[in-house]
């Protein structure tokens, strides 16, 4: 993962001028597993909930095998954190979920597609929080961990996975949603339109080399 993140660093470096690219660039960033033992630093994302998932929750979802949880820190603070979990993607409307995959039709076998289209449910990993320090926030972090998660799966699928989801919060500002937007996420259902928050999810099947 270290690695991928300094790769990643050459990619944002041209868009990017900012302290976390050159923390990241001079090795001050490292990327760690949340564990029982790991002693937290300082954060604040601006969110109470999410805040109060990291301090308070996120060990507990980990010992009781809910999340598992990636920190990137610097010796002093933390800059970001994710926490992820095994789902399934159950889709209900065929017919508009089979026309969004048209992107991703040239990579999968032609033998398979009807097979694939035909699945009651797919294997996925769910975003279940996602949070940058209010330091660090609209610099291009979120993004960079989508982009750290989507290679991550496509070159260690260790179970199976097809498709990232997340239910992004649906708040006035529209700002998760919006973000979720960017990095390629579509809207599961439209039932959720007025809900606090509303289903996404991401192909990764688009990032397959074809044959």
């Amino acid at each position: 993962m270290e690695r991928k993140l300094t790769i990643y660093w050459y990619q944002f470096q041209v868009e990017h001028s900012i302290d976390f690219w050159d923390l990241l660039k001079n090795g001050k960033v490292t990327v760690t597993q949340l564990s029982k033992d790991y002693n937290f630093k300082s954060f604040d994302c601006g969110n109470t909930d999410l805040n109060d998932f990291l301090f308070n929750d996120s060990k507990i979802y980990l010992k009781h095998l809910r999340y598992t949880t990636t920190l990137l820190e610097t010796n002093t603070k933390i800059i970001a954190y994710y926490s992820l979990a095994n789902d399934l993607l159950s889709v209900s409307d065929r017919q508009d979920f089979a026309d969004e995959m048209q992107d991703c039709k040239n990579k999968i076998d032609f033998d398979f597609w009807e097979r694939f289209l035909n699945q009651k449910m797919y294997p996925a990993a769910k975003i279940g929080r996602l949070a940058v320090d209010k330091d660090f926030q609209d610099q291009g972090i979120g993004t960079f961990l989508i982009k750290s998660l989507v290679q991550s799966f496509i070159r260690k699928n260790k179970t199976g996975c097809q498709f990232i989801t997340v239910d992004a919060i649906n708040d006035n500002s529209q700002r998760a949603i919006r973000f979720y937007e960017n990095n390629g996420f579509k809207y599961l259902t439209v039932g959720d339109v007025n809900k606090e928050s509303r289903q996404m999810y991401k192909s990764l099947l688009e990032y397959i080399e074809a044959d």
